[in-house]
């Protein structure tokens, strides 16, 4: 029977001013979940267990030391799963409490069921077979021309005992994407499924990976799929009765909300079953049932699910920790240039700097409307500009959940003292003077440091306690940092904390207050923002030109090898000699191998190629630089300078050889090769990353990872690098072309050679014990062509390819770490002027404060202490403080 569904007003108002609430816990509600995992039976770390809530985004692996982390998952009680190839599954509750963070420890008992011994198929068979698994596993899901099977190796087909009964199951997990809703799964069955019957529901494990952002012109689409699938689910129906939403009118116990025991959770008590028209029914076993705010059911198997409801496909389904709210109200927006403008508020650890110091920085994004945040901009660009707006260092920085910090070196080679710092997204540039943010900074002599007053302390609802008036130097400093409203109450909010030592730094007042640096310049209602020049950038571009020999642009073809090996671009180029290569997203250093030709089909030798930006219109802001004073240290040598930028070159010297040699070498002391590898046979284009990739692909047992790319045999080390049967990178010694060896990978000693003047390569996994620990990891034998085919191969690179070496999304530097080396620089004269920096200090409203450690100076002198940051709701708090004043 179906009950009357009415409105409750007087819950629904409560429960709304509930919801209101919930997201100014934005910062400071969540906790990581941490934790290590053991053999049970040896005590031994175990790596690549697979950490999870069921049903959820939250998901980690183990490291090599049995290590994990799950971050920002809310407090309360939570069904966790640990699975690992070989071992006995675990699940369990925990509960994480926000007023202390334990370190979880697991055991795990290695299996006693021995997998079934799989069907020996010929490859039509199976794929017949994997075909067969999909169709009847993706049935019933309206998704299932969208969803894709990445894995098909992992499955594992079988007869079951005494019978022809085909079973399948993983050798490991299965993942399926689906397109539409830009949701991976990764699947476990709990026990052999038999491809005669329906696979049950109820024996799979799932976790999802959210990936709505690698594709930003997807995004709107996949919200609209998910707002869809939210309407029409149990959590949904939930969530109604949560706030008052739905009733009943012919039950006078009704529908009942309290408050639960453990964080996050209410009770939720209702007629069973409660039936909603056109999508099924819902109960549950106790007699309440534990829901979170979104809706979702604390304990999954104490809901019991009929009807449509009880028929959704696994794959079909959100995530138990889904925003669904979120989603509702962005489909609730209508995007304009005005609710889609966005900012970049930028702080640095000082306004001042020592030549060769590093400078860090932390940016927060100013949205017009923070909902919008994920679809805007990715890309942070950080700029050096000189006071005419000559660009001396351009960065590109990953903006992540609307913020983004890191580190920029300065080089001692700047010979000017008056710099700015420049940041902007290039959306941003579609608004305001077109500029982005701009802050005055100094690059000095260490001899030198500003004159100027210490600005006057201030505290915008930022207070800090001390545990002591008074430091010594070098001592310990414990600090405390509130953040409150006006009635004093703890207010959730996202800070950066800057120290410095008085003594060596002074603090320079902004030209703007913090609230005139969060404001957002004025648009026009009938602006029309899809004509906007600046593009929103979710992934970087590399922009290149081809010209002629007098280095005008030439009309052409280039063809590029991104990142060594396996993807090729090719471009047709105008009259400008422009072409792009748009959607990067490395980290690091990458490189790009370009080749040109005119549309004669003459090839270009002058190419250039570099990380797009996007430079200053307009006039400059003038800004004021305080005057400078001595530091009482000695000044930089021009003899310093000269050999600090001259450190870096390549110490591997060219390799000429005039007079071709038959036999350059001998017979070798490792004996016979393992393998050997004509390079003539492979189809190099002169990058070194492609090479060592081809390379690995005629070598079994021959691993090659990353970028640049890291060599390693079944041994595990860094292999020897022989060229000509020298050692080039022994553990100890000299080397080729003078120098120290310390800390050069065979990659890097590869990157010296050119590629084409390798006659072959002979590749020796094993230990060689005649090498002792030099022979340990295994070697790299190359031997090198000599006269004319040498000379044939220093023509073919100049014909060829012309590798690019750029640089992606930095990555972040531990501020502690890089301090502790530029204490070891004499060029700093062992100068400290940031005594602390930290940008991501997070408070909350549950704690009225959050602590911080640092030591003071060596020479106890007073310490300014400045915070900044940006609360939940998105407004600026800000606190300028001195302590140790003797």
């Amino acid at each position: 029977m179906f009950r009357n569904i009415h409105f409750w007003s007087s819950r629904r108002i409560f429960f709304c001013i509930l919801f209101l609430i919930a997201p100014l816990h934005l910062y400071g509600q969540n906790i990581n979940f941490s934790g290590t995992i053991t053999d049970e039976s040896t005590g031994q770390a175990l790596k690549d267990i697979h950490v999870f809530v069921p049903n959820s985004t939250f998901q980690t692996f183990s490291d090599s030391l049995g290590r994990f982390t799950i971050p920002n998952m809310p407090a309360g009680r939570w069904e966790i799963a640990l699975i690992g190839e070989g071992f006995e599954k675990i699940q369990q509750v925990i509960e994480l409490k926000k007023t202390q963070v334990p370190n979880f420890d697991f055991s795990l008992l290695p299996t006693k069921i021995m997998a079934p011994p799989a069907l020996k198929l010929t490859e039509k068979k199976r794929e017949k077979l994997i075909e067969d698994f999909t169709s009847h596993f993706l049935f019933t899901s309206k998704y299932q021309n969208q969803l894709r099977l990445l894995n098909p190796e992992g499955l594992l087909f079988f007869e079951k005992d005494n019978s022809n009964e085909l079973m399948v199951d993983t050798n490991g997990y299965l993942i399926f994407i689906n397109d539409q809703t830009g949701f991976l799964f990764t699947l476990y069955f709990d026990q052999p499924q038999s491809l005669e019957d329906p696979i049950s529901t109820d024996q799979i494990e799932l976790a999802f990976l959210d990936l709505i952002n690698e594709v930003p012109e997807l995004i709107e689409a996949r919200n609209s799929e998910r707002e869809k699938i939210f309407l029409n689910s149990p959590a949904f129906t939930l969530r109604q009765m949560l706030t008052g939403e739905i009733s009943t009118s012919d039950e006078p116990e009704g529908i009942q909300v309290a408050f639960g025991k453990y964080p996050g959770e209410y009770l939720l008590t209702f007629p069973k079953p409660f039936i909603i028209q056109g999508k099924g029914s819902i109960s549950y076993s106790d007699d309440q049932l534990p829901v979170r705010s979104e809706g979702a059911v604390v304990f999954e198997d104490q809901l019991m699910l009929e009807g449509g409801f009880s028929e959704i496909h696994p794959l079909d389904q959100l995530p138990r920790n889904f925003n669904g709210e979120k989603t509702l109200q962005l489909a609730n927006i209508e995007k304009n240039a005005q609710v889609m403008q966005e900012k970049v508020f930028l702080q640095t650890d000082r306004s001042h700097y020592l030549k060769g110091e590093t400078l860090f920085f932390k940016a927060n994004m100013i949205y017009a409307n923070p909902l919008l945040g994920p679809e805007l901009s990715k890309v942070l660009h950080i700029e050096i500009l000189d006071t005419t707006g000559y660009q001396e260092i351009h960065e590109i920085f990953k903006i992540n959940q609307g913020k983004a910090f890191g580190s920029i070196e300065l080089p001692v080679g700047l010979n000017q003292q008056n710099y700015l710092i420049r940041a902007y997204t290039s959306w941003s540039l579609n608004y305001g003077n077109h500029q982005g943010t701009i802050l005055p900074i100094q690059i000095l002599d260490p001899s030198l440091r500003p004159l100027n007053s210490t600005p006057e302390t201030l505290a915008k609802k930022v207070s800090i306690f001390s545990d002591k008036q008074v430091y010594q130097a070098g001592e310990l400093v414990n600090l405390n940092v509130m953040v409150r409203d006006d009635q004093g109450r703890p207010i959730a909010s996202d800070l950066a904390i800057r120290v410095l030592d008085l003594s060596q730094s002074n603090p320079v007042n902004s030209s703007k207050t913090i609230e005139e640096s969060f404001e957002l310049s004025p648009v026009p209602i009938d602006t029309d923002f899809t004509k906007y020049q600046y593009p929103i950038e979710s992934r970087f571009t590399v922009k290149g030109e081809i010209q002629d020999t007098d280095k005008n642009p030439i009309e052409g073809n280039v063809t590029a090898l991104i990142n060594g090996l396996g993807n090729i671009e090719k471009y047709k180029v105008g009259k400008d000699g422009e072409f792009e290569i748009p959607q990067l997203s490395f980290e690091g250093e990458f490189e790009i191998a370009v080749q040109g030709t005119s549309k004669e089909g003459f090839p270009i030798r002058q190419i250039s190629l570099e990380v797009e930006d996007y430079h200053l219109e307009g006039p400059l802001t003038h800004f004021n630089f305080p005057k400078l004073t001595s530091n009482n240290v000695p000044p930089l040598t021009a003899q310093e300078i000269q050999a600090n930028m001259e450190q870096g070159e390549i110490l591997l010297d060219e390799f000429v050889i005039d007079e071709e040699k038959s036999d350059p070498t001998g017979p070798m002391i490792y004996g016979q090769p393992d393998s050997s590898v004509d390079p003539s046979k492979l189809q190099l284009n002169g990058s070194t990353s492609q090479f060592i990739y081809l390379l690995a692909g005629q070598v079994a047992g021959m691993s090659v990872t990353g970028n640049p790319p890291s060599i390693r045999f079944r041994n595990g080390g860094e292999p020897l690098v022989m060229i000509d049967g020298v050692p080039v990178n022994p553990p100890s010694g000299p080397m080729i072309g003078g120098g120290s060896p310390a800390g050069r990978t065979a990659t890097d000693i590869i990157s010296g050679i050119n590629v084409f003047a390798i006659e072959r390569v002979e590749v020796i996994k094993r230990t060689v014990p005649m090498l002792g620990e030099a022979g340990r990891n295994g070697i790299i034998s190359i031997f090198m062509k000599t006269g004319e085919e040498l000379q044939k191969a220093n023509d073919a690179i100049r014909n060829n390819f012309t590798p690019f070496k750029l640089q992606g999304f930095q990555q972040q530097k531990s501020f502690q770490e890089v301090v502790e080396e530029q204490q070891l620089n004499p060029l700093l004269r062992g100068l400290k002027p940031t005594l602390y920096w930290n940008p991501e200090v997070i408070t909350n409203t549950e704690e009225l404060s959050q602590a911080i450690q640092f030591k003071s100076s060596e020479s106890a002198a007073p310490m300014w202490v400045e915070i900044k940051g940006i609360t939940a709701d998105g407004q600026p708090v800000e606190g300028k403080f001195v302590i140790n004043q003797q």
